[in-house]
């Protein structure tokens, strides 16, 4: 039946209100409009199908005459006939099925689903050519009888299809074919669920189409629907509420377990059954109205929306058991054309949705008013879905360097070049600051783009933007100077995450940056926020080299020509050394007597070196002095302090040197 084909119509409350139309109607026929029209119309027709209650009634009991015995047994037969073959081949293919799953689900899970659905549609097949037998012993497919075995037959296979489906997702029997995210029991129930949402509704329209195959009008037909779309209701509507814990389930184990919106898609997902019982409801308005029009446009455009959404249930859960291999802390390429995909069909989900509720249900726009604006959203959609595509891409590619380049640690306190990390590249250093510009930019342009295929003209929005940037440039002038600063500042490369950085009032370890603040992570472990409005000026201590000078005292009356000797052959032999090599640019020498103090002598040293970590060359070269000197007749001071540090060079502090990391060659 064409009217009532909304056959999911869950019709309780709307019976409710079409016997509420005649008190509803009386209280307003006194007003004038198009509601008291509407109101008064729906009244004479609920009076009129109510009246033909009594036909409704003959026709029933002339049924058996129209009938016979013999076309009823044959009808019975085209059902029995099919099941049993349907089950006999289901039980001859269940081995091979079986065997799929063995050899296939662990490897390749989607190829062994698709085999065993393969092996399912052909006991399906075999079911339709038992039901076709049958249907031939009933005569003319013109007759009655040939009418009613054409519907019953259709019916079958419709209502088995859809179950070969919901049976290819459950698998009760064999979870590990099962792609639902359920366990055994919730498959069971589930399944037998999704059978009774789909079978109820298909008796509802056999019911109706065999009373037009038989001779009844279509009044006749209307009234018979005023009688048994409420029962129907109620049942679906129970069922709803019956299994909600088993479809919650279903629906919660296929959120995601990362995400700023997981919360609200778990409460989405646990309380489903409000927007169930809401749909139902409205499904079955859709149905009583069909019947009181006798016009099926209203129950059609619901039961459209049914169907897509159960697609993109089954849909969706087809693709979480596809992608919930993927384990990585970056999403693999595979995951994002998943993602992409899933974008098309949820846009082209909500596209069907939108002309279904707009051009059938409440007829807002006819086919032909609509078509430019389904043209529209389709272009608007596939735009989306580039869009994302690209955005997705671009970041994946971002967080693939980023992970391939981990940042410096702050603290660089070990003691061989291995240990030290090098500073962050200048595109690293970028790279975060890259990404939320760039979603901005995608967010931003793409939006507008969106918006002008949808029709809305978005010249206002623009000019809004254009205004509200003003605004808020004038408000906030020091917001304003530290992006600017901080812009000029990343231009130019003054600093890069890792580097050790004096900014005049702090200084620390570039440890990250936003749009408008620099964090700089003191050696001592404190954390500073500076705003790059508030930058003076930045000393960068971590670029291209650095020299080290560093005073030793000796005792009176060393021979200050081999110790310049035997340093330089110290210094040299560093050099060639693989742990130096990399960093020494210049060897260690001696510059020099600098003061006389205490009956010793102060001798200044020096080298420069790459600012990796110059205080381990230094200390090294110490030790080495320590060990060689002695054998050679040169001693150190016997004061209690024999080691200086040189004040005001330029040479990287102790505390800095410490705390600075590799700067990048």
């Amino acid at each position: 039946m064409k009217r009532s084909s909304s056959g999911s119509a869950s019709a309780i409350s709307g019976l409710v209100g079409v016997w509420a139309f005649p008190a509803a109607a009386q209280a307003v026929t006194a007003g004038e409009g198009a509601a008291a029209s509407f109101l008064m119309l729906m009244t004479e027709r609920f009076e009129f199908t109510f009246a033909q209650l009594p036909a409704l009634g003959a026709h029933l009991l002339a049924l058996p005459q129209v009938v016979g015995g013999r076309t009823a047994l044959l009808l019975v037969g085209i059902v029995v006939a099919g099941l049993v073959t349907e089950g006999i081949a289901r039980l001859i293919l269940s081995r091979a099925r079986v065997s799929a799953f063995d050899r296939l689900a662990s490897k390749t899970p989607l190829r062994a689903f698709f085999r065993a659905l393969l092996l399912d549609v052909l006991a399906l097949v075999a079911l339709a050519v038992a039901g076709r037998l049958v249907v031939g012993q009933l005569g003319a497919p013109d007759g009655v009888a040939g009418k009613l075995g054409q519907l019953v037959l259709h019916t079958l296979v419709y209502w088995r299809g859809f179950n070969l489906v919901f049976r290819a997702f459950l698998r009760p029997s064999t979870p590990e074919g099962r792609i639902a995210p359920v366990d055994d029991g919730a498959a069971r129930r589930l399944l037998v669920a999704l059978n009774l949402v789909v079978l109820l509704p298909m008796l509802a329209s056999l019911a109706a189409r065999a009373l037009a195959a038989t001779g009844a009008n279509r009044e006749i037909t209307s009234a018979a629907i005023m009688l048994y779309v409420p029962v129907i209701a109620v049942l679906l509507l129970l069922i709803v509420w019956r299994y909600r814990l088993d479809m919650a389930a279903w629906l919660t184990a296929m959120v995601p377990s990362t995400g700023f919106s997981r919360q609200l898609k778990l409460d989405a997902a646990r309380n489903w059954w409000m927007a169930g019982l809401a749909f139902y409801a409205l499904l079955g308005l859709a149905a009583v109205y069909a019947a009181l029009t006798e016009s099926g446009t209203a129950a059609r455009g619901m039961a459209t929306i049914e169907s897509a959404l159960v697609a993109l249930l089954l849909f969706e859960t087809l693709m979480h058991r596809i992608t919930r291999h993927i384990v990585s802390e970056l999403p693999m390429a595979g995951d994002v054309v998943a993602d992409c995909v899933r974008l098309l069909v949820r846009l082209y989900v909500a596209i069907l949705v939108a002309e279904a509720l707009m051009v059938r249900v409440l007829a807002a726009a006819t086919p032909e008013e609509w078509g430019p604006h389904d043209r529209g959203a389709k272009i608007a959609a596939l735009s989306a879905v580039a869009i994302y595509a690209g955005w997705r891409f671009l970041k994946y590619r971002m967080d693939s360097y980023i992970a391939s380049n981990p940042l410096p640690s702050a603290d660089v306190s070990g003691d061989s070049e291995e240990d030290v990390q090098v500073a962050a590249s200048r595109l690293r250093t970028l790279m975060p600051l890259l990404r939320v510009v760039a979603g901005a930019t995608i967010a931003v342009v793409g939006g507008l783009l969106v918006l002008s295929e949808l029709g809305v003209n978005i010249t206002p929005l623009i000019a809004g933007a254009s205004v509200f940037g003003l605004a808020v440039s004038f408000g906030s002038q020091s917001l304003v100077r530290d992006i600017v600063s901080g812009i000029f500042f990343l231009a130019e490369d003054s600093f890069r995450i890792g580097e050790y950085v004096d900014c005049s009032k702090v200084k620390g370890t570039v440890e990250g940056f936003s749009v408008r603040s620099l964090k700089l992570r003191h050696q001592n472990g404190q954390l500073h926020i500076v705003p790059f409005g508030q930058v003076g000026h930045i000393t960068n201590f971590s670029r291209d080299w650095t020299v080290v000078k560093f005073n030793i005292a000796f005792a009176n009356g060393t021979d200050v020509e081999l110790l310049r000797k035997t340093v330089k052959k110290i210094g040299l032999q560093m050099m060639e050394e693989p742990t130096f090599k990399p960093i020494l640019l210049q060897p260690l020498k001696m510059q020099g007597v600098v003061d006389i103090k205490d009956n010793s002598l102060i001798v200044r040293f020096k080298f420069m070196a790459r600012p990796k970590n110059p205080t381990m060359v230094q200390r090294m070269a110490i030790r080495r002095m320590y060990d060689q000197f002695p054998a050679l007749g040169i001693q150190f001071a016997t004061g209690n302090n024999y080691l200086f540090p040189v004040p005001a060079t330029p040479s990287v502090p102790p505390q800095a040197a410490e705390a600075a990391p590799k700067a990048a060659e």
